[in-house]
Protein backbone atom coordinates (compact mmCIF):
# COMPACT_ATOMS: atom_id res chain seq x y z
CA UNK A 1 0.00 0.00 0.00
CA UNK A 2 2.88 2.33 0.81
CA UNK A 3 4.12 1.99 -2.79
CA UNK A 4 0.76 2.97 -4.29
CA UNK A 5 0.51 6.03 -2.03
CA UNK A 6 4.00 7.29 -2.94
CA UNK A 7 3.38 6.74 -6.65
CA UNK A 8 0.06 8.55 -6.27
CA UNK A 9 1.73 11.62 -4.81
CA UNK A 10 4.45 11.69 -7.45
CA UNK A 11 2.30 11.03 -10.51
CA UNK A 12 -1.19 12.21 -9.65
CA UNK A 13 -2.85 8.79 -9.55
CA UNK A 14 -5.96 9.12 -7.44
CA UNK A 15 -5.98 6.85 -4.41
CA UNK A 16 -9.73 7.23 -3.84
CA UNK A 17 -11.30 7.76 -7.28
CA UNK A 18 -10.16 4.45 -8.76
CA UNK A 19 -10.92 0.99 -7.45
CA UNK A 20 -8.59 -1.95 -7.93
CA UNK A 21 -10.21 -4.29 -10.46
CA UNK A 22 -7.44 -6.87 -10.66
CA UNK A 23 -3.83 -7.37 -9.60
CA UNK A 24 -1.72 -9.86 -11.55
CA UNK A 25 1.59 -11.50 -10.66
CA UNK A 26 3.88 -12.56 -13.49
CA UNK A 27 2.86 -15.71 -15.34
CA UNK A 28 6.43 -16.06 -16.63
CA UNK A 29 9.71 -15.13 -14.92
CA UNK A 30 12.66 -15.78 -17.23
CA UNK A 31 16.23 -14.96 -16.12
CA UNK A 32 18.76 -13.96 -18.79
CA UNK A 33 22.26 -14.85 -17.59
CA UNK A 34 25.41 -13.24 -18.95
CA UNK A 35 27.30 -16.28 -17.59
CA UNK A 36 25.34 -18.58 -19.91
CA UNK A 37 24.64 -16.01 -22.62
CA UNK A 38 23.25 -18.49 -25.16
CA UNK A 39 21.50 -20.93 -22.81
CA UNK A 40 17.76 -20.46 -22.09
CA UNK A 41 16.99 -20.55 -18.34
CA UNK A 42 13.23 -21.28 -18.70
CA UNK A 43 10.71 -19.88 -16.24
CA UNK A 44 11.46 -19.54 -12.52
CA UNK A 45 9.63 -18.48 -9.34
CA UNK A 46 12.38 -16.13 -8.21
CA UNK A 47 13.39 -12.83 -9.84
CA UNK A 48 17.09 -11.92 -10.13
CA UNK A 49 18.46 -8.51 -11.09
CA UNK A 50 22.14 -7.59 -11.19
CA UNK A 51 24.66 -6.56 -13.82
CA UNK A 52 25.06 -10.18 -14.96
CA UNK A 53 21.46 -11.41 -14.75
CA UNK A 54 18.42 -9.54 -16.06
CA UNK A 55 14.90 -10.97 -15.80
CA UNK A 56 11.99 -10.96 -18.24
CA UNK A 57 8.48 -10.98 -16.75
CA UNK A 58 5.19 -11.54 -18.54
CA UNK A 59 1.70 -10.75 -17.26
CA UNK A 60 -1.46 -12.27 -18.74
CA UNK A 61 -3.75 -9.23 -18.84
CA UNK A 62 -7.47 -10.08 -18.66
CA UNK A 63 -10.24 -8.22 -20.45
CA UNK A 64 -12.25 -6.27 -17.87
CA UNK A 65 -13.60 -2.77 -17.16
CA UNK A 66 -10.22 -1.25 -16.15
CA UNK A 67 -9.46 2.23 -17.43
CA UNK A 68 -6.04 2.68 -15.84
CA UNK A 69 -3.14 0.25 -15.45
CA UNK A 70 0.16 0.51 -13.63
CA UNK A 71 3.06 -1.50 -12.31
CA UNK A 72 3.31 -2.16 -8.60
CA UNK A 73 6.18 -3.45 -6.51
CA UNK A 74 5.94 -4.74 -2.95
CA UNK A 75 8.44 -6.02 -0.40
CA UNK A 76 6.97 -7.81 2.59
CA UNK A 77 9.41 -7.36 5.46
CA UNK A 78 7.56 -9.33 8.14
CA UNK A 79 9.91 -12.24 8.90
CA UNK A 80 7.11 -14.64 9.92
CA UNK A 81 5.40 -14.37 6.50
CA UNK A 82 8.08 -16.21 4.50
CA UNK A 83 8.72 -13.62 1.79
CA UNK A 84 12.43 -14.03 0.97
CA UNK A 85 14.44 -11.27 -0.67
CA UNK A 86 18.04 -10.08 -0.80
CA UNK A 87 19.51 -6.71 -1.73
CA UNK A 88 23.17 -5.72 -2.00
CA UNK A 89 25.46 -3.14 -3.52
CA UNK A 90 25.68 0.63 -3.34
CA UNK A 91 22.63 2.79 -2.52
CA UNK A 92 20.42 4.07 -3.96
CA UNK A 93 19.18 0.64 -5.04
CA UNK A 94 17.41 1.12 -8.38
CA UNK A 95 16.11 -1.15 -11.08
CA UNK A 96 14.49 -0.27 -14.39
CA UNK A 97 11.41 -1.88 -15.86
CA UNK A 98 11.67 -1.78 -19.66
CA UNK A 99 8.79 -2.62 -21.99
CA UNK A 100 9.37 -5.56 -24.33
CA UNK A 101 7.64 -6.36 -27.57
CA UNK A 102 5.24 -9.11 -26.40
CA UNK A 103 6.98 -12.09 -27.98
CA UNK A 104 8.85 -13.60 -25.02
CA UNK A 105 9.79 -17.25 -25.37
CA UNK A 106 10.66 -18.98 -22.09
CA UNK A 107 12.27 -21.84 -24.00
CA UNK A 108 14.49 -19.71 -26.26
CA UNK A 109 15.20 -16.28 -24.73
CA UNK A 110 18.77 -15.72 -23.55
CA UNK A 111 21.11 -12.85 -22.66
CA UNK A 112 22.10 -12.66 -26.35
CA UNK A 113 18.66 -13.34 -27.84
CA UNK A 114 15.48 -11.80 -26.41
CA UNK A 115 12.64 -9.53 -27.56
CA UNK A 116 13.44 -5.97 -28.55
CA UNK A 117 13.15 -3.32 -25.83
CA UNK A 118 10.19 -1.09 -26.62
CA UNK A 119 10.84 1.74 -24.14
CA UNK A 120 11.04 2.58 -20.46
CA UNK A 121 8.10 1.79 -18.16
CA UNK A 122 9.34 2.56 -14.63
CA UNK A 123 12.25 2.86 -12.24
CA UNK A 124 11.89 1.25 -8.83
CA UNK A 125 13.91 2.29 -5.80
CA UNK A 126 14.15 -0.19 -2.92
CA UNK A 127 15.78 0.49 0.44
CA UNK A 128 17.49 -2.09 2.66
CA UNK A 129 14.51 -1.75 5.02
CA UNK A 130 12.07 -2.70 2.23
CA UNK A 131 10.65 0.74 1.49
CA UNK A 132 9.73 1.17 -2.18
CA UNK A 133 9.35 4.17 -4.50
CA UNK A 134 8.12 3.76 -8.07
CA UNK A 135 8.87 6.42 -10.67
CA UNK A 136 6.61 6.08 -13.70
CA UNK A 137 4.76 2.81 -14.01
CA UNK A 138 1.56 4.00 -15.69
CA UNK A 139 0.77 1.76 -18.64
CA UNK A 140 -1.75 1.30 -21.41
CA UNK A 141 -4.23 -1.43 -20.44
CA UNK A 142 -3.43 -4.19 -22.94
CA UNK A 143 -6.59 -6.17 -22.20
CA UNK A 144 -6.61 -9.74 -23.43
CA UNK A 145 -2.90 -9.63 -24.30
CA UNK A 146 0.45 -10.14 -22.62
CA UNK A 147 2.33 -7.25 -21.01
CA UNK A 148 6.03 -8.07 -20.99
CA UNK A 149 8.99 -6.35 -19.37
CA UNK A 150 12.74 -6.66 -18.81
CA UNK A 151 14.05 -5.88 -15.30
CA UNK A 152 17.60 -4.46 -15.27
CA UNK A 153 19.82 -2.49 -12.86
CA UNK A 154 18.89 1.20 -12.88
CA UNK A 155 22.46 2.50 -12.73
CA UNK A 156 26.09 1.46 -13.16
CA UNK A 157 26.57 1.18 -9.36
CA UNK A 158 27.15 -2.22 -7.77
CA UNK A 159 23.63 -3.58 -7.29
CA UNK A 160 21.73 -6.79 -6.89
CA UNK A 161 18.19 -7.68 -5.87
CA UNK A 162 16.31 -10.94 -5.86
CA UNK A 163 12.97 -12.00 -4.48
CA UNK A 164 10.49 -14.85 -4.56
CA UNK A 165 7.15 -13.79 -6.10
CA UNK A 166 4.24 -14.29 -3.68
CA UNK A 167 0.55 -13.44 -3.76
CA UNK A 168 0.05 -13.78 0.01
CA UNK A 169 1.82 -11.92 1.45
CA UNK A 170 2.01 -9.63 -1.56
CA UNK A 171 5.69 -9.63 -2.50
CA UNK A 172 7.19 -8.71 -5.87
CA UNK A 173 6.23 -7.01 -9.11
CA UNK A 174 2.58 -6.71 -10.15
CA UNK A 175 0.42 -5.46 -13.04
CA UNK A 176 -2.52 -3.58 -11.53
CA UNK A 177 -5.80 -2.62 -13.20
CA UNK A 178 -8.11 0.13 -11.91
CA UNK A 179 -11.58 1.42 -12.84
Amino acid sequence: MRTFFIASLAFGISTTAKDLVERRLPSLIVPLSKYQADVPQNTQKKVYIDHNIFTEVSFDVPSNNATECKLGFYINTEPTRGAPWTIWGEAPYLFDVLRLRPIMNKDADTWNRHPEIDGWAATVEVSKSGDVNIFGGRLPCVKGEAAQFLLTPGSERDFGLNWFELKDPLHGITYEMYA
